[in-house]
Parts: C-alpha cells; structure tokens; sequence
C-alpha cells in the first residue's frame, strides 16, 4: 500500500477495537501527531480568541509550547488508555462494542474520549506548571469557569462531527454489504449449472463401464443438491447446514479421485447451531482439492474443522498438498487465482467489518492452513 493508504487505513480504524492491528504503529504515531498539532493549535486560537491577543507574536511563543504539550499528553492517554483496553478486555467485548452501529457506539466512544481527553489535560497543565510556571497558577485554571466551559465546547463539537462522519460510513458499508451479497448470488448462479454439468458428465461416462460407481455418485449428488439449495439461497446458515453441504461435495470428490482423497471433518455440537454467510469454507475447500492436493501424485488429506476460542469462531480448512507459493507466501498457491479468498474477505468485510478476518498459512511439513475468524454470538461460551 502507498504511504496515504496506510495512513487511510489507520485513521479508518481508530473506531475499531482489536487486539492486533493491521495498521503499522508508525502512522498510528503519525495521526496522533497531526491531532497535537491540531489540539494545540484550536486551544491556542480559542485563548487567543479570548484574550484578543491573536496578533501578538510574543503570546503566541509564550503559549503555544504549553498547549502543545498538554495536546500532547492527551494523545499519549488516548493511545494508552485504549491500546490497554485493547489488550486486557476479553475478544468478546471488543466484537460487540465494534459491531455496534447506533447510538451505543457514540456513546461509549464520546464519553471514554472525553475520559481520556480529561486525564490528558490534567496531566498536561502539571507538567506545564512543574516546567514553565512552578506557582500553581496554571493547575487553578483546572477550577475556573471558563476552562469547563471551553473544554466541553470542544468535546461536545468533536463529539457531533464524528457522529456524522462515522453514521456515514456505517451506511456506506451497509450499502457495500448488500452489494456484496448481490454479486454472490450471481456468482452462485453462474457456478452451480458448470458444477452441475461437470457432475452429469462424469455420470454419464461411469454409466456404461461402471454403473455401480455412477450410481454412487448420483446418491452423493443428491445429498449435495438437498444440503446445499436451500442455503445457497438465503443470506445465513448454520454451521450444521455448511458442514453437511462439505460433506457431500467432498464424498463426490472422494469418488472421483478415489483412494488419493482423504477427509477429516471436526464440528463441536454446541457451535452447529452458529449463524454464519452460506458458501463460506466450501470455496477454501474446493481450491484446498484442486491447487493443494491434485497436483500430487499420491493425493492428501483435506481436514475442515471449527471451534471457539476466545470469543471468536475459527473455521480452519488445512490440507497436505503443494503448499503456498514460497516467492509469496500467504496469497495463493502455484497456479491458482486468488479470485475465491479475495470474494471471501470482502463478505467478511461486508458483514462484519474488521472483526473478521481470512488468513492463509503455512504448515508444518506442507500444506495450507486457511483459518476464517468471526465473533462468536454472546450466548456461545
């Protein structure tokens, strides 16, 4: 990404609890830099404003690196007091507060804003007492009129504009999460008659020479067609419903490469009830099979299995085949598109924002591990 993107996606997230951020600390660093410039700089005019002393060059050197510095402290708080939350609140709590699109998320966001903002200023006007002054007249001013006043002008303003400008993208992402899910629905239209045809045909060619086999086949199709039509069409399912649907594309796979395929599927009975996006692992799946494992000679295993684990839900798909390529490690495998992890971050994206994530990996000893995490319901332990 260019130097602004990053910079972009670092601003993007500063509403986005998460334990590890994608965005570099460096323009972390940054933004909180560009806020004390513009904290000092909006409480330097607004004294000035007051005093009527905008003009005088020797007030400006006189109080700008005071406000500089309690601007300062309060970046340092909010960094501080939220990376802290970050770390020592369990994964639940930063899921829900993330996922939060109404009046909740303003709320908990413009009063632990004001908190920090509140700390920092106090810290500040010590510091600038202890540096500058010595007297105790800069920590008085914390019992004056004027400063409340102002101080919470100025939350209050910060307040408003960032509920506006975070109600927006909320229904910016809403709309994208419909798009989204439009463009699957065509993809699944266009994907299910090419897999359906592919299917007859292999039928058709077992019929004459092994009829037995063939009508395996169609038995294991049937199951496919009956676990996975009434999901496709929906905009939710269950983890039962997806596990069964893999279960019966990979007993149509297992027929068609024999003994070269193996299969381990693992789903704990109290998280076959949990709401996920419908075609979710099977596209992991499908290119775990067919850029993985039948390249190889001698085949592999293809092991998909979900749990919780701290408040989060992982799907794992891992398989034994070729691996990822080593020139670009954790993208795609030699040979195959990205096109099936790309359609799946951006459902991710659209239906649960940064909270959820697709990450491709390495094994030990080759192979893949593709892991999906997404927040597990409240009622899930």
């Amino acid at each position: 990404m260019t130097f602004m993107q990053e910079l972009g996606q670092a601003l993007r997230h500063q509403r986005v609890l998460m334990k590890h951020r994608p965005d570099r600390l460096r323009f972390r660093v940054l933004l909180y830099a560009i806020w004390t410039l513009g904290f000092g700089s909006v409480f330097s005019v607004m004294a000035g404003l007051q005093q009527d002393n905008l003009g005088s060059r020797a007030w400006w050197q006189g109080v700008m690196p005071g406000n500089m510095l309690v601007s300062l402290c309060v970046s340092i708080c909010f960094f501080a007091v939220f990376r802290a939350f970050e770390r020592l609140a369990p994964q639940r709590w930063l899921d829900t507060i993330t996922g939060w699109r109404d009046w909740r998320s303003g709320l908990f966001f413009s009063a632990s804003s004001i908190a920090c903002a509140l700390l920092g200023v106090v810290i500040g006007m010590w510091l600038v007492d202890w540096i500058w002054a010595g007297n105790g007249n800069t920590l008085r001013l914390l019992g004056s009129f004027g400063f409340w006043r102002q101080f919470l002008l100025i939350s209050v303003f910060i307040s408003v504009v960032s509920s506006f400008r975070y109600r927006a993208r909320w229904k910016q992402e809403a709309l994208q999460a419909r798009v989204t899910e439009a463009q699957l629905k065509l993809l699944q239209g266009q994907i299910e008659p090419h897999f359906l045809f592919n299917t007859l045909a292999n039928v058709q060619s077992l019929i004459d020479f092994d009829p037995e086999r063939a009508k395996l086949m169609l038995e294991r199709f049937t199951d496919y067609l009956r676990a996975s039509l009434g999901q496709l069409r929906g905009d939710v399912t269950t983890l039962a419903q997806e596990f069964a649907m893999l279960e019966a594309y990979l007993g149509l796979m297992q027929l068609r490469m024999g003994e070269r395929l193996k299969v381990a599927l693992s789903l704990p009975a109290d998280l076959a009830g949990v709401e996920v996006p419908p075609l979710l692992a099977q596209p992991l799946v499908e290119n775990a099979i067919h850029h993985g494992l039948e390249p190889k000679i001698a085949g592999g295993t293809v092991e998909v299995s979900a749990r919780g684990v701290d408040g989060r839900l992982w799907i794992e798909v891992a398989d034994d085949g070729q691996g990822l390529d080593a020139q670009r490690p954790g993208f795609q495998r030699r040979g195959g598109s990205g096109v099936a992890v790309d359609n799946i971050r951006e459902r991710l994206k659209a239906r649960f924002g940064p909270s959820a994530s697709l990450e491709l990996l390495p094994r030990d000893g080759g192979g893949t591990l593709a892991r999906i995490q997404i927040p597990l319901p409240a009622n899930i332990p």
